[in-house]
């Protein structure tokens, strides 16, 4: 690889330069192709019901707009229900609504009055319930719809997710102009030069900007959650310049001893090369897993992050070695390696002369933050998502004080009364039942909305997303009787199903995909098992903390950061914030264990071995983990809490990956198991043989 990249390094620059000219072109394509929602699984009671639903009816069973009138002189006087009749018909108008119900006229809900009668609902149900397909109505009514004696405003979960739409755009452009400048001046400072800063920046330009090219062109077939976008800056940024700084630090020592020229670089790429390689392959692995999830938000971000892994290795490996052969001269180190004396080198040896206590102390230290990870109380972003202060929000806590609260959110039953099964069980059997239920509210006229299908929607008491609402979902559900049930709790209750049936198998593909490089490149099982042992440790104390820091305002943190989301992780988040975080702690494995078992293939003592391998790895990793959390504290600036809790998240992994993993429980543990750490059954070591003829330096 390094032949032909290094034979034509003006060549292959130019080449690189029009594909990312073109990526970036195409990434501005369709824009609005991105959504917000896709939480649920598409085989889940809860999105049957809705489907059964809305073929019956021709819309969408549940308000995605619900319209707050406010009237000085009362609905009491006949003008203010003249005004909401003609706005209702004016409403009802838009080709994309399918329904508007309003407290009036026949088969007017009087619940949509308020207490005090000034104050009235208007709840617009859409044809499409697809998300993208309801943002323009939505804009458009927003926009237009006016009423002279009424004052206007606007609520509803569309609604409501238009606005994320928005501001997670706007808090991603935000976070950009506040970490690229801090990044840039970051790492001036860390490559140690203008030149070397460039190299990281032109690689983090390519892997994301064809990642985004890839995600729009995507966003055609799939739905793709408009936090991929998130991700892959973050994913992108930090790998790129792990691994600009990984190579050019290596390039640096190497053109010491054989000079600027291609010799240098062609060692560079034959170790330090095939460690970004693997390791692009480990990140990838590690976020393939999220595609076992059939949720939308959850696979699209493992979607993501495979492109910005497998494009950022790439972009690394093909840009890097021109720009080294070009630039070689002015790139090359001003001083020797660090000697004996550096911190990196007599940290890691005082570590290995008492291996057990910090070995202990370490792991008894990351055991007391995850177990609080235990207590955990997921949650769903529903309406919540909107950030105070936004109109969505405030007319939505309006509406709970002043109307039947959670009227937004409505359990919503499909009964088959074609199965004869259940004859004995009349359906008005059914809403009689329901309505004396613990936690109902309001209960709807039982509807036949078609053939054989009867529609019966309730209101419930509590908070949709509350342990008592999601009781009532199970117990409904275990009537004997032919229904389906929907709506936001019943979709929340079956996300929690979902995640966990589908978790065992992205667990063994996470495995399976981090530990063969690993296996490949060290040689070694139990380095291997032990890497993905800590990973594990170090992210169930990340989980832990997070629980501490969100769940329970602990530690001052949230106040900090200005969280104003519920005292709750979210699910999906939580999920997305594991795999990606398993994918940047194996890299930082991948770097750190490549150079240490170089030195130990090259003869050197255990002991010396990691404390050379911490020496020249270390610097390259923390300040890799540094930048990176840098970009993620901007992105942790996010007013929608589901974006703040995934980007601390991450924080919190990479420091304790950084901090008790790779400087504590590496070293201890390598030098408790002594000669055990090298070794590899038979299949292993001839593998690796095969695979060492080809990267031969």
């Amino acid at each position: 690889m390094g032949r032909v990249l290094l034979g034509r390094p003006r060549a292959t620059l130019i080449v690189a330069c029009g594909l990312i000219g073109a990526a970036l072109a195409a990434s501005m394509l369709n824009p609005d192709r991105f959504t917000v929602a896709g939480f649920s699984d598409p085989a889940s009671q809860s999105s049957r019901a809705l489907s059964v639903l809305h073929r019956a009816l021709g819309h969408d069973p549940e308000p995605g707009m619900v319209i707050l009138a406010r009237s000085s002189a009362g609905f009491g006087a006949s003008t203010a229900r003249a005004a909401v009749a003609r706005l209702a018909a004016r409403v009802a108008r838009d080709p994309a609504v399918g329904r508007v119900q309003t407290a009036f006229g026949g088969g007017g809900l009087p619940e949509l009055l308020s207490r005090s009668a000034h104050e009235t609902l208007l709840l617009v149900y859409f044809r499409s319930s697809s998300q993208e397909a309801v943002v323009g109505p939505v804009d458009h009514l927003r926009s237009r719809l006016h009423q002279p004696g009424l004052m206007l405003a606007f609520d509803g979960y569309d609604t409501g997710v238009v606005d994320v739409n928005r501001i997670v755009r706007a808090d991603l452009v935000r976070a950009e102009l506040i970490a690229f400048p801090l990044l840039i001046v970051l790492m001036l400072l860390v490559f140690r030069g203008l030149l070397a800063a460039a190299i990281p920046i032109a690689t983090a330009t390519a892997s994301v900007a064809a990642t985004f090219a890839c995600l729009r062109l995507l966003g055609g077939a799939l739905q793709i959650s408009i936090f991929a976008l998130d991700l892959a800056v973050l994913l992108g940024l930090g790998l790129a310049v792990d691994y600009g700084l990984f190579l050019v630090s290596r390039y640096r020592e190497e053109a010491l001893t054989r000079g600027t020229g291609v010799e240098a670089i062609r060692v560079t790429l034959a170790t330090a090369g095939r460690a970004v390689a693997f390791s692009g392959c480990a990140v990838a692995g590690a976020c393939a897993a999220l595609l076992v999830f059939p949720e939308d938000f959850i696979y699209s971000m493992g979607i993501a992050g495979i492109l910005v892994a497998l494009f950022s290795a790439t972009a690394a490996l093909v840009i890097v070695p021109p720009l080294l052969l070009l630039w070689g001269p002015r790139l090359s180190p001003r001083s020797a390696p660090q000697s004996a004396r550096s911190y990196w080198y007599r940290w890691p040896r005082w570590v290995m002369r008492h291996p057990l206590d910090v070995a202990l102390v370490s792991v008894l230290v990351l055991i007391a933050a995850a177990a609080q990870a235990l207590r955990l109380a997921p949650t769903f972003p529903d309406l919540n998502a909107v950030p105070h202060g936004f109109q969505t929000r405030t007319v939505a806590d309006e509406i709970n004080r002043e109307f039947v609260p959670y009227l937004e959110y409505p359990v919503s039953i499909a009964l088959d009364l074609a199965i004869r099964g259940h004859a004995e069980v009349p359906p008005a059997l059914l809403e009689t039942t329901v309505a004396h239920a613990p936690g109902v509210a309001l209960v709807a006229p039982l509807e036949l909305v078609g053939r054989n299908t009867a529609m019966l929607q309730l209101v419930l008491r509590n908070p949709p997303l509350s342990q008592g609402s999601q009781s009532l979902v199970t117990a409904l559900r275990a009537l004997r009787l032919p229904l389906l049930v929907g709506g936001t709790t019943a979709e929340f209750v079956d996300l929690k199903h979902s995640i966990a049936q589908h978790a065992p198998l992205a667990l063994l593909v996470a495995l399976a995909a981090t530990i063969v490089p690993l296996l490949l490149l060290t040689g070694s099982l139990a380095l291997s098992i032990k890497a993905l042992l800590f990973d594990a440790l170090g992210l169930s104390a990340a989980f832990g903390l997070l629980v501490l820091i969100f769940q329970d305002h602990a530690l001052g943190i949230s106040a900090l950061l200005g969280y104003k989301g519920p005292a709750a992780i979210d699910t999906t988040a939580s999920v997305v914030m594991l795999a990606s975080t398993l994918g940047l702690t194996t890299d930082y494995s991948i770097l750190l264990l490549s150079r240490i078992t170089e030195e130990h293939e090259a003869g050197r003592p255990d002991e010396q071995a990691v404390a050379l391998g911490i020496q020249r790895s270390g610097p390259v990793i923390t300040s890799s983990a540094l930048l990176l959390v840098v970009a993620l504290l901007a992105l942790a600036s996010s007013r929608v809490f589901l974006v703040k809790e995934l980007t601390i998240g991450q924080v919190l992994g990479v420091v304790i990956d950084v901090t008790f993993v790779r400087m504590l429980l590496v070293p201890s543990c390598i030098r408790l198991l002594g000669p055990l750490n090298w070794w590899a059954p038979g299949p292993l070591r001839r593998v690796r043989a095969q695979l060492a003829k080809h990267t031969r330096v």
